[in-house]
């Protein structure tokens, strides 16, 4: 994941926010989209949502490239959490899985705020509450104390079982995609594997509301996450939703289309097999929302964007 608003006032004054930096290969395209189709040549506001690698990748090659007023990013050293202590526990476990991502993750964190701080970027925590508000931009999870839950459970045994089998259930999951027979069947496969995982759980989640419009950004929050925020925020009735983890039929229920009732889905993903879940289009598409995925290859065009070199029109799914 990789998005960038740009918001213009009514006093034509701009505003560029980076959420998410996609891949480390990633950097040098968002660099030139920021210098091509920007005025200012900078980033206002850079947020990380949460520390995978097809999210924070990107501003390993951003910071000290591209001028970067504030970050928001969470810092775990500042929340009891031992890089060490968690490495022993997941080698004292055996969890390959998760020692491969939660360490990597953990690894990439605290280098990316080294290098941030090596830039002198002011940096704060995005936790419910904190907001943008140049352009109504807040967030709206996790808490504090949400989070410190999360971070917490990353050196729990049992909990750290639990993700490791949950990972391996992946393939049988993808499969069962390919036999759904209606769209009952579809929202009964969206409800039945939740996604728990701590780190997903731990992303920031973020709510845009210019001109009374209302803006979603999940990256990998599970529907825990999600429901959480929602029963703070009142999250209901969105124009535009951007849809949690790649479409993952693991990060959205029924119920929580329900409730967000997006006119406007948007999802992030790349041509990988089940990806987005046919399931999770299935029931936005019921619930009346349009639905449009970055898989469909290209530069896509939606709605009043000016004509570009290079781009073509999106069409919905």
């Amino acid at each position: 994941d990789a998005i960038v608003i740009r918001y213009i006032n009514d006093n034509d004054e701009e505003y560029v926010v980076l959420i998410d930096a996609g891949h480390r290969g990633d950097g040098p395209k968002i660099e030139k989209h920021i210098n091509r189709y920007t005025r200012s040549k900078k980033i206002d506001l850079a947020i990380n949502t949460h520390p995978d690698d097809d999210h924070i990748g990107g501003f390993f090659y951003l910071v000290g490239r591209v001028p970067i007023t504030k970050f928001w990013i969470h810092d775990p050293s500042l929340h009891k959490v031992n890089l060490e202590n968690t490495l022993n526990e997941i080698n004292k476990a055996n969890l390959e899985k998760s020692l491969k991502f939660v360490v990597e993750s953990l690894t990439d964190s605290k280098n990316l705020l080294s290098l941030i701080d090596q830039h002198g970027i002011e940096r704060i925590e995005p936790f419910a509450g904190v907001s943008f508000e140049e352009i109504s931009l807040k967030v709206v999870g996790p808490s504090i104390h949400y989070y410190e839950s999360k971070l917490k459970s990353f050196r729990d045994y049992d909990v750290l079982l639990r993700e490791e089998k949950a990972l391996s259930m992946v393939k049988g999951i993808e499969e069962e995609w390919l036999f759904s027979e209606g769209i009952e069947e579809d929202k009964a496969l969206l409800n039945k594997n939740n996604d728990r995982s701590n780190e997903n759980n731990s992303s920031v989640v973020l709510l845009f509301e210019p001109q009374g419009r209302r803006y979603l950004f999940t990256a990998d929050a599970g529907p825990e996450a999600l429901l959480t925020a929602h029963n703070e925020y009142d999250l209901s009735n969105l124009n535009w939703l951007d849809v949690p983890h790649h479409g993952s039929i693991y990060n959205i229920t029924s119920d929580l289309i329900e409730i967000f009732n997006p006119k406007v889905a948007y999802i992030s993903c790349g041509n990988a097999k089940g990806s987005p879940s046919p399931s999770v289009v299935n029931v936005l598409k019921e619930n009346g929302c349009k639905v449009y995925a970055t898989s469909l290859s290209g530069n896509l065009l939606h709605n009043k964007i000016e004509n570009r070199s290079g781009y073509s029109p999106a069409t919905q799914l």
